[in-house]
């Protein structure tokens, strides 16, 4: 099948709370993990409020339905992926590796040095795929303010520090 990536419509955002759910059961399988799949998600506010304001894209079948979504925010020379979910019936199939090959392409025209994230350590779905994609743990003592944060925030959240890292590709 063919998938497409475009910037995210307002009128897509009942498909993402879908994905986002969906995406947040596949942690059912890792016990420490689990309660993220009874998680709240992003609501529909939050949607519409990052469309306007980030970098917003939705990776679409041949009859523009989503099935995956990244949202993404300048920081300083980097591009911050703040968050990218793939429907549980689509993934283990190279969408959210396109949908990431998108956005470092994207950031890569458009004069970022670099690509962001935070993810989990442990889980197969996260740094290692990261990894195989060229992106690279950040020492705890290099980190940037932003990325600072957004692990904090994490933790507050409810998982625990150890369990989470942030990672950069370098592209310039």
């Amino acid at each position: 099948m063919t998938y497409s990536v475009r910037a995210i419509n307002p009128l897509d955002i009942e498909k993402l709370v879908e994905i986002e759910k969906s995406a947040a059961q596949a942690f059912l399988y890792i016990p420490e993990l689990a309660w993220i799949a009874k998680s709240p998600v992003l609501s529909a506010d939050t949607h519409l409020e990052l469309i306007a304001n980030v970098y917003s894209f939705v990776i679409v079948n041949a009859q523009d339905q989503p099935v995956g979504f990244l949202y993404a925010q300048k920081q300083g020379q980097d591009f911050y992926i703040i968050e990218m979910d793939v429907h549980l019936d689509f993934q283990k199939q190279g969408i959210g590796r396109q949908l990431i090959e998108y956005a470092i392409d994207y950031a890569q025209q458009y004069g970022f040095v670099s690509v962001s994230l935070t993810t989990f350590v442990n889980v197969a779905w996260n740094r290692p795929f990261y990894e195989k994609l060229g992106f690279q743990m950040i020492n705890q003592c290099d980190l940037p303010l932003y990325l600072q944060n957004a692990l904090n925030n994490e933790v507050a959240f409810g998982f625990s520090r150890e369990s989470r890292c942030a990672m950069r590709l370098t592209i310039q």
